[in-house]
């Protein structure tokens, strides 16, 4: 399995604290069939901002003591990357990192409470500048939460969406539970990650939402694409092949507005 949203970089941001809690958080994911990692540390100005040659310093250096360890764990650079106005120019400019470090691929945060502006904007001038848009944790995002539409129309121009393991398990709590499989059963997620930030709380594990997931998602085949070929895919910058979503409800007239003869 693959899981491309960790915190498993040590002592950048709010997720592994030193280079033994890493060794130890690379454990788990191995024991719990994680193949492969991406560190994806935040990015976000005023918090932590993590350029990227820091980052794939810090990941050759936790690959080199993976490898001493004796530790199958094949970790990537990359980056949660928060919205803001200048982004595609710090993706183009090498500053922000992409998933893998591809240039394409983008790991996209937007804030738990405050709403963004003009966010379908944003998302089409990404794709347009050529960028793949992987929303991190929409399940979690208020915006998105008080209106379902908003995220289906960024979904509807191309973006992807990555759900959380915890979200599905009920980790953060029911109403995001709830969410996360309307998400699942519209089509509108399509990959699981861990968002893994330690070993207990936030564990780098993916196996314990499995089932849940393949029962919203139409079954076991639907459940692992989630976690192997779709994230591949994002991997490697290639659109990854999806069923299309159902045409949207189309929206009823008005009697007011069929009389002037218009929408």
């Amino acid at each position: 399995m693959i899981d491309l949203h960790t915190h498993i970089l040590p002592g950048v941001d709010d997720g592994v604290k030193t280079m033994e809690d890493a060794i130890d958080f690379a454990r788990v994911a191995v024991d719990d069939g994680v193949r492969t990692v991406v560190a994806t540390p935040h990015y976000r100005d005023g918090f932590y901002v993590n350029a990227r040659q820091d980052v794939v310093a810090g990941v050759a250096a936790l690959r080199a003591r993976l490898a001493q360890e004796g530790i199958g764990l094949e970790v990537l650079p990359g980056a949660e990357i928060h919205m803001c106005a200048d982004l595609i120019e710090r993706v183009q400019a090498g500053h922000a990192t992409t998933l893998a470090d591809n240039g394409k691929t983008v790991l996209f945060e937007l804030s738990m409470s405050q709403y963004p502006i003009d966010l379908e904007d944003f998302v089409f001038r990404m794709r347009l500048a050529g960028l793949q848009v992987l929303f991190a944790h929409p399940e979690r995002i208020r915006f998105f939460q008080d209106d379902v539409r908003r995220y289906e129309a960024v979904i509807r121009l191309g973006a992807f969406g990555q759900i959380t393991t915890g979200s599905i398990t009920g980790l953060f709590g029911s109403d995001i539970e709830v969410f996360s499989e309307e998400l699942v059963r519209k089509r509108l997620v399509h990959v699981m990650a861990s968002d893994a930030h330690n070993t207990r709380g936030r564990p780098p594990v993916l196996t314990a939402a499995m089932p849940r997931l393949a029962s919203w998602a139409g079954g076991e085949q639907s459940a692992h694409l989630m976690v192997e070929g779709t994230p591949r895919a994002l991997l490697e910058g290639r659109d990854p092949e999806l069923p299309p979503l159902p045409d949207p409800p189309q929206r009823k007239r008005s009697v007011f507005s069929r009389w002037l003869g218009r929408d």
